[in-house]
């Protein structure tokens, strides 16, 4: 009996519905070769594994295989078609029993040493997504559409495989996915084409992967198809499974052996690994996986010793992602994602300075390789859109790299010109001769190095490197649609000059250039060239610590400091008390209890001494070490916790307080979120001064999902004031990662107070980063030096009857505190009856929590710093009678009348007042301040529009001023303005302190003026001594005599 009169009787004993057999899935082609090919296909009952193939559509060839047990009766079949011709058509079917396929076809590789030229494909990331055909459409209407249209027809003789590097369905446990999400799918494609994957995550390696696919055999013994090689034309492809179970060191000496190998073949020019996981991803980094770099480091390392280009394919993010190492002819290429959800940035993510081109779409790769004399591949990402851009196979990447790309020409250094001088040091342009390549290619990539060491550029001072695109984020970017588009943030595509900012003054530096063309080859470095830097406009910088440095006034703000100004001199730093200091280094730490990790003092779950860790709020379960706050080597804690970024947070040594919910949800707990407290000791704080209280720490704070952190505080054991509430969703209290941070916090310190609490709480978490501290401390001025110049908390002011609002007693008046002065010639309303209600005609001073409930609240509550009286300019509140708004803008002033400064050292008043202000429109106010009724100067300006000046929703505030009084200044007068408001919400204030330095304390006992002051100001007056210097004027005379004598008549009460 032939092989058709079976397939005949078959059908004709199984034609009864009882017995009917089907295809349930494929057929699916397999690991090809140029004489043989498998196929893989699943019937609903067992059936034999029969094969019929031949050179034309009549077959004649007939082979046998094997199945295996599939679910519910079914049958899994492999079967081999062998010796087949090289470089050959050839037509099949499936048959098993009456479930026979149609006729089919396809195409066998060429030999190995032929030389042809081939193109396979590459997608990752088919998935169940939020559209649930977009990967039959990535299959139909992408690749397919694709190829027959820009290379030919006929699909087996344009494309020759498909890679896919994990995540084919969403669960790999569940059979049916197979067939729905994945099979069903993709059979236009792979029953001409030959598909090669390897698992992902999502495929949980459940047998059901290996069950359906037959891959090369040449893996480690007992892990053959987790990880495998195929040759094919002039290329290597490699497999690899970077699933947690099998990143192991056995993969990673198997693949040292296939790449030393592929080094010696000389039929290989190229290799293309694949593996699911990332080793970075800007676009999503909790992908990051630190096993994908010991791949990719092997695979440099190769390219580095062969001249052999190389690739690593990737995905797991959903989103298209491809750049180049630095120093190595290697690419980065994620090729995600075919359906899974897009992801979309925001201000988690990173861009990592290997990526050249992301893009937050669906899509594939096209791969065109060329084999000959001169060998060569083309790469072009085909994108498909997103949720919100709608694209059509669109070429959104096009790069070729040759294995015998001519490096460009070596650039020459032009400007500055070697050995020139006296170069502004605060911005030195670095410009080098033009691009010029050999064998035509593009300028892709500059690095430019700085050096103070002639001739030692082995750690360079700078060491630049940039491309002439950068396609990233767009600014604010925030998930959903303003997340679904990516920018060129490269400016000037001119990379053959560079802008150094902030270099050392009056130092000669060395530099040098090279030079990457789009090949990816550099050129050789310059010759180097010389110049010398002018002097540097430094300052005294001031840190909390007591430290001071010399610095420029942009660097000592980014460090946390208070700069004095150009040329000043550290003497003027102010004394700083350090009332509380723990690193946690003194916290005795023990092995780990559930992570891994080498060490035996890496962890502990017991805080320091005073200190305590409420973790009631955390469910019972998940991993034992970050169950709540615990202690650890922040080094241990970023290796077990492979890394994503913690080991960034370098502020922090030796062991450091961390809440890390991510962490913690690695093991089953019981349900619910993670909500720790870590508080602190009671801390005497009453040797500071109230205004200049302040909390400092290093912080690492990652935020996802509903991730919040609250920093609290309570003085002599009264009410909790939350000082800051970090969240990690879009809004007023948004924090993105800060991964690296020193906080300070002002301190709202009633005056008089003697203890300080704080409490550091991470709530509402699940699997969402981590926070992390380290070094707090509490400091501040010492006490007692400073002179109070003004206190006005307006609870003083007699209260009388509203007016237009809810009839009600003693809750407003429009009568200032003595001295103090109302202008209200800006309020349009004023004097119409009928337009504006008067009680906010200007401002106005009210009970608090009458304002609050009168006003409808509308967030006027959060105002809790303020108590009692208050004084309050509301424009949204005097809008609600008749139209005033129509009448002009609302300008309010507040004046204080002339305060005494006679007694204040020059340049050391300070204001200080609580404040609550919502902006709209076009509100704005300004704090401004005149000297012995001279010209006034601006001191605060907020603005309700984006800019310089955009001031957000502030509803309860401590706002700290530092004011430079003149020297020898008598008077001075604050006027705190609300202008061109209209129905525009509010600004509120209460409780204003200026204090100023006490110009005749010289004793250092604290605010007592008697012979010591008199004897220390004498010795440094005769020693001109800069404290001496009291009218600043760089000379000592009877003026510094005069205003010494003054503000010691005054006093420093």
């Amino acid at each position: 009996m032939n092989m058709q009169q079976f397939f005949a009787l078959g059908a004709l004993i199984l034609s009864t519905p009882a017995l009917a057999q089907s295809i349930r899935v494929g057929p699916v082609l397999q690991d090809a070769s140029h004489d043989r090919m498998w196929v893989m296909w699943e019937t609903t009952s067992s059936t034999p594994s029969v094969v019929e193939y031949g050179l034309t559509p009549d077959l004649g060839l007939s082979s046998t295989g094997s199945s295996g047990a599939s679910q519910s009766g079914a049958r899994i079949h492999h079967t081999m078609m062998s010796g087949l011709k090289p470089d050959t058509v050839y037509y099949y079917r499936v048959g098993s029993g009456s479930a026979i396929s149609e006729v089919l076809s396809f195409r066998t590789p060429a030999e190995i040493n032929a030389e042809d030229s081939f193109r396979f494909a590459a997608l990752s990331d088919t998935q169940g997504g939020p559209i649930s055909d977009m990967h039959t459409r990535t299959i139909n209407d992408g690749i397919i559409a694709f190829v027959q249209q820009e290379f030919g027809p006929i699909l087996h003789d344009e494309l020759d495989f498909v890679i896919q590097p994990g995540d084919l369905v969403s669960t790999g446990s569940n059979y049916d996915q197979w067939k729905d999400q994945y099979f069903d799918e993709t059979q236009n494609l792979y029953q001409h084409v030959p598909i090669y994957p390897v698992p992902g995550n999502h495929e949980q390696d459940a047998h059901w992967f290996f069950d359906y696919f037959k891959l090369p055999e040449n893996g480690t013994p007992g892990f053959e198809e987790h990880w495998w090689y195929k040759d094919h034309g002039n290329i290597r492809l490699i497999g690899l499974d970077s699933n947690s179970n099998y990143r192991i060191q056995t993969q990673l000496d198997w693949l040292d052996g296939v790449l030393d190998d592929a080094a010696t073949n000389d039929d290989i020019d190229f290799v293309f690994a694949q593996l699911h996981h990332p080793h970075l991803s800007g676009i999503w980094t909790p992908g990051n996986t630190a096993y994908t770099g010991q791949v990719v480091e092997r695979m440099e390392a190769f390219s580095d010793a062969t001249g052999k280009p190389s690739i690593h394919f990737f995905g797991h993010t959903h989103a298209y992602e491809r750049g180049q190492s630095k120093d190595h002819n290697h690419m980065w290429v994620n090729v995600a994602a075919g359906e899974g959800g897009i992801d979309y940035w925001d201000q988690s993510d990173i861009d990592y300075d290997e990526f050249q081109r992301v893009f937050p779409e669906w899509g594939f790769v096209i791969m065109e390789v060329e084999a000959g004399d001169d060998p060569q591949f083309r790469l072009r990402r085909i994108n498909r859109g997103n949720n919100f851009i709608d694209r059509d196979n669109e070429v959104m990447d096009d790069i070729t790299i040759k294995r015998y790309n001519e490096p460009p020409n070596t650039p020459t250094t032009q400007l500055p010109s070697d050995g020139d001088t006296v170069i502004d040091p605060d911005l030195v342009q670095l410009q080098a001769t033009p691009f010029n390549d050999p064998d035509g290619g593009f300028h892709l990539e500059s690095e430019f190095q700085l050096t103070a060491i002639q001739g030692d550029f082995s750690n360079p001072e700078v060491s630049e490197w940039i491309r002439f695109e950068n396609w990233f984020m767009d600014e604010g970017a925030s998930g959903g649609e303003s997340g679904s588009y990516s920018v060129n943030t490269v400016e000037d595509a001119d990379i053959s000059k560079i802008n150094i900012e902030l270099l050392d003054g009056d130092t000669t530096y060395y530099w040098r250039v090279r030079y990457r063309d789009s090949g990816l080859g550099w050129s050789d470095w310059s010759d180097e060239s010389s110049f010398t830097t002018g002097p540097a406009p430094t300052g005294a910088c001031c840190f909390l610590s007591g430290i001071c440095n010399e610095l420029r006034e942009s660097v000592c703000i980014a460090e946390g400091g208070q700069w004095l100004g150009l040329n000043s001199d550290c003497e003027n730093c102010p004394e700083v008390i350090v009332a509380f200091s723990e690193n946690f280094d003194a916290v005795p730490l023990g092995p780990g209890v559930d992570e891994g990790g080498a060490g035996e003092q890496v962890w502990t779950d017991q805080a320091p001494g005073g200190w305590a860790v409420d973790r009631s709020g955390v469910p019972s379960g998940g991993v034992t070490e970050w169950r709540g706050w615990g202690f650890a080597d922040p080094e241990w804690w970023a290796d077990v916790a492979g890394d994503q970024g913690r080991s960034e947070f370098v502020q922090a040594s030796g062991a450091s307080a961390i809440a890390d919910p991510d962490e913690w949800d690695d093991a089953p707990h019981e349900p619910g979120t993670f909500n720790s407290w870590l508080e602190s000791p009671v801390i005497d704080v009453s040797m500071l001064e109230p205004s200049s209280a302040k909390l400092a720490f290093s912080s690492s704070w990652r935020p996802e999902d509903d991730q919040r952190a609250i920093i609290s505080v309570s003085f002599d054991g009264g009410s909790e004031i939350i000082i800051a509430d970090w969240q990690s969703q879009q809004g007023d209290n948004f924090k993105p990662d800060a991964i690296n941070e020193m906080v300070v916090l002002d301190l709202p310190m009633p005056e008089d107070a003697q203890t300080l609490e704080i409490r550091f709480g991470l709530l509402d978490a699940g699997n969402d980063w981590w926070w992390a501290i380290d070094n707090v401390v509490v400091v501040g001025e010492a006490a007692g030096d400073r002179i109070t110049i003004l206190r006005e908390d307006f609870e003083s002011l007699p209260l009388g009857p509203s007016v237009d609002e809810t009839p009600a007693t003693a809750v407003w008046t429009e009568t200032p505190p003595s001295g103090w002065e109302l202008d209200d010639i800006g309020i349009p309303s004023v004097g119409i009856v009928g337009q504006g209600v008067t009680e906010w005609e200007g401002w106005a001073f009210t009970d608090r929590d009458w304002w609050v409930d009168i006003a409808a609240n509308q967030r006027r509550s959060e105002f809790v710093s303020a108590q009692g009286t208050i004084a309050v300019a509301d424009p949204d509140e005097w809008d609600d009678l008749g139209d005033p708004e129509s009448l002009g803008p609302y300008n309010a002033l507040l004046r204080t009348g002339g305060l005494d400064v006679a007694s204040a050292r020059a340049n050391s008043i300070q204001l200080r007042f609580d404040s609550s202000w919502r902006p709209e429109d076009f509100q704005r106010v300004e704090v401004r301040a005149s000297f012995d009724n001279g010209p006034q100067a601006t001191l605060l300006d907020w603005r309700s529009v984006a800019g310089d000046q955009f001031h957000p929703d502030a509803t309860n505030e401590r706002v700290t001023i530092n004011i430079l009084n003149p020297p020898g200044a008598m008077s001075m007068e604050l006027e705190f303005a609300m202008l061109d408001a209209a129905n525009d919400w509010w600004w509120a204030i209460d409780n204003i302190v200026v204090t100023g330095l006490c110009a005749a304390e010289f004793g250092g006992d604290s605010g007592t003026l008697d012979f010591f002051d008199v004897s220390e100001f004498l010795v440094a007056y005769q020693n001109q001594s800069l404290t001496a210097d009291l009218n600043m004027d760089q000379a000592f005379n009877f003026f510094d005599v005069q205003i010494f004598l003054q503000a010691f008549l005054n006093g420093c009460g």
